[in-house]
C-alpha cells in the first residue's frame, strides 16, 4: 500500500523514498516505539491499526490517536533526534516500512517535494492538534464525546435526524481521538444510552436525534 503522504508524489520520488525502507512485521499488542526511547526512524504503516499512547506524571496512560494504513509517524524524532515523545502498539497484526534518519534526512535535503510533502502533513497534524486542545480547555469530556460522535455520523450520512456508525470505532480509539482514557469514554457512552440518544451494538452505534446530541 503507497502511504498516503506519498501519493502526491511522482513514481520516482516515491519509489526512492520506499526503496530506502525496510520492512517490518508485529502481531497484535506489540510494541513498535517506546516512549523516550532514542528510536529516531520514520515509520509508514502499510497494513493494521497502531494506537499512539503516554503516561502521564500520576502514571495514568493517555491515548492520542489511533492510526489506520496509509498513515506515517515518527517524523518529530526524524527531524530534531529527540527522544520520543510516546509510545506506539499495535492494535492488530500491522505491516510498517521503517526509513532510516539518515536516509530521511537525505531524501528531505534532495527532493524538494518529499520535504513538502512532510511539512504539509506536519501543519495539517498541528492544526488538528490546536483544535483538539482548544476543545479540551472549553469543553467537558461529555461534550466533546458529543461533538466527536456528530462529526462521525455527518461523515456517514444520516436520515430524519437518525445515524448510524458502522463501523464504529471501538472506547479505546474513541478515548484516543479525545485524548483521554477508554474507562472515561466508557462511562461517558453509558450516560448517553441511558438518555436514550445513543444505543450502542456490534462495532455499532446508533444516535437516535442527531440535533438533540449536541443541542442542535
Amino acid at each position: 500500500m503507497v502511504p498516503d503522504i506519498l501519493r502526491s508524489l511522482s513514481p520516482s520520488i516515491r519509489e526512492r523514498v520506499m526503496s530506502a525502507c525496510a520492512s517490518l512485521s508485529f502481531g497484535p499488542g506489540k510494541t513498535v516505539i517506546e516512549e523516550n526511547s532514542l528510536d529516531q526512524d520514520l515509520y509508514f504503516l502499510q497494513r493494521g491499526q497502531l494506537l499512539v499512547r503516554a503516561l502521564s506524571e500520576n502514571g495514568v496512560e493517555v491515548a492520542f490517536r489511533v492510526m489506520e494504513a496509509g498513515d506515517c509517524f515518527g517524523e518529530f524524532a526524524a527531524i530534531d533526534g529527540l527522544p520520543r515523545s510516546a509510545s506506539v502498539e499495535t492494535i492488530t497484526q500491522a505491516l510498517l516500512a521503517r526509513l532510516p534518519r539518515e536516509r530521511f534526512l537525505a531524501l528531505m535535503r534532495s527532493e524538494p517535494e518529499f520535504a513538502m510533502a512532510i511539512a504539509e502533513m506536519i501543519t495539517r497534524r498541528a492544526r488538528a492538534m490546536s483544535a483538539q486542545l482548544y476543545e479540551m480547555a472549553t469543553l467537558k469530556l461529555g461534550d466533546r464525546l458529543r461533538l466527536e460522535l456528530r462529526r462521525l455520523a455527518l461523515g456517514q450520512g444520516y436520515v430524519s435526524g437518525k445515524a448510524l456508525i458502522y463501523p464504529a470505532p471501538t472506547h479505546q480509539a474513541l478515548a484516543a481521538r479525545l485524548a483521554t482514557t477508554r474507562e472515561s469514554v466508557s462511562r461517558e457512552l453509558s450516560r448517553l444510552v441511558h438518555t436514550g440518544l445513543v444505543a450502542c451494538g456490534r462495532q455499532r452505534i446508533i444516535i437516535t436525534d442527531l440535533a438533540r446530541l449536541t443541542g442542535g
